[in-house]
């Protein structure tokens, strides 16, 4: 099937409207966002945007001597000041069940990981190149009416501090501040450019590489998003349902699509881990239930112990793409390859900060740009070294 230029004219000029509504978009300071978290009408606020590393899917495969293909065992429990549902650790609440309880019966961004969801469908797929209408199809989803593009272009990662007032919307911000202004600054681009490079049939690399990078980058934009309602909850109590939301998709008892699925897969201890800590964050919104809550002490415990898993969970899956990449063809490779180059930046602060020399060692095992000349091994052997949760 041929794609002329003229067909996906109207498409460019979409991209380029996109760009210029960077600008636009309203991104709250540091600790709130003014009342409105996804749930309403305004909220919100590593790699290069060029796509990253280029991979030619052909020649050797990656450098895996020495790999430990099984994670070491070690035990995953529950710290001693975790909320778990029905345990007595804490007072007794809403969430004692084991099941998230909403604040309101609708969650809006439920839909943007069922579009995630669709995007899966038609793109993760390590074993097979989509073609460009898959790609196009697959933007046209990202970049729905109130759907994953109007987020990612807001989103802003509340680990990090930056000046009070900080607004990711005024022009030069994300660029002064790009992990602070994820969503912008790194996310945004990259995503627009591997949809665009996929749509275009780019034969300078596989398209499932483009795949691999709009995976990796939807999936820690769920992983940031889950944090950052953690917190705008604090004034808008209906933004604990969105981070509930960006977790597990709405999904019951402990099971959960989006990232919840994946981390699921991957480390199910983790999930578990995870799964309390939405229901702690929703315990401490049922305890302390006023319009803006005050009792930031247990806020900060619940979401800390949300926060912990989640990490828990992405390392889990970079480990064992990594460890898929060792087993996998030079097509197959492509794809864990480029998944593994776009999340490790990411990903660096919060390996950094459990184990400062693991991060430097992830860094430097994956700094090559093609999988032959890095040393895998030594990547998931850093990850092993910072984290332990299995």
């Amino acid at each position: 099937m041929s794609f002329s230029s003229s067909r996906f004219a109207p498409l460019l000029a979409i991209g380029a409207l996109w760009v210029a509504s960077l600008t636009a978009c309203e991104t709250p300071p540091p600790g709130g966002d003014g009342g409105l978290g996804d749930s309403g009408a305004a909220s919100d606020a590593g790699p290069s945007t060029d796509g990253g590393d280029r991979v030619d899917g052909g020649g050797e495969g990656a450098r895996c001597e020495g790999l430990a293909a099984d994670p070491p065992a070690t035990e995953c429990a529950p710290a001693a000041t975790d909320y778990a549902p029905g345990a007595g650790t804490w007072p007794a609440c809403v969430s004692d069940a084991g099941e998230y309880v909403r604040i309101q019966p609708g969650v809006s961004s439920i839909a943007r990981v069922m579009a995630y969801e669709e995007i899966r469908a038609l793109l993760f797929d390590p074993r097979r190149d989509p073609s460009p209408m898959q790609f196009l199809d697959a933007r046209l989803i990202y970049q729905r009416d109130e759907g994953l593009d109007s987020r990612v272009v807001r989103r802003y990662d509340p680990h990090y501090a930056v000046p009070d007032g900080t607004d990711c919307a005024i022009d030069g911000v994300p660029e002064a501040h790009p992990d602070y202004c994820v969503g912008p600054a790194r996310l945004g681009p990259l995503l627009l450019a591997s949809f665009a490079a996929g749509i275009s049939g780019d034969a300078a690399e596989p398209a499932r590489a483009h795949a691999a990078r709009i995976e990796a980058a939807l999936l820690w934009f769920l992983a940031v998003s889950t944090y950052k309602e953690t917190l705008t909850c604090t004034t808008t109590a209906r933004d604990c349902d969105s981070g509930y939301a960006y977790y597990a998709g709405g999904e019951p008892a402990r099971g959960g699509i989006g990232l919840a699925g994946e981390v699921a897969r991957v480390n199910a201890a983790a999930h578990d881990r995870a799964w309390d800590g939405l229901l702690a964050v929703r315990c401490w919104r049922d305890l302390d239930p006023a319009d803006t809550a005050t009792d930031t002490a247990l806020r900060d415990r619940a979401r800390e112990q949300l926060d912990r898993a989640v990490v828990e969970g992405v390392a889990a899956i970079l480990r064992d793409r990594l460890t898929r990449a060792c087993a996998a063809g030079a097509a197959e490779l492509a794809y864990h390859w480029a998944f593994a180059k776009t999340l490790a930046p990411l990903f660096d602060r919060a390996v950094r900060a459990r184990d400062a020399s693991a991060a430097d060692a992830l860094a430097a095992a994956l700094a090559p740009s093609t999988a032959a000349d890095a040393d895998v091994a030594a990547a998931v052997a850093a990850i092993d070294a910072a984290f332990d949760c299995r």
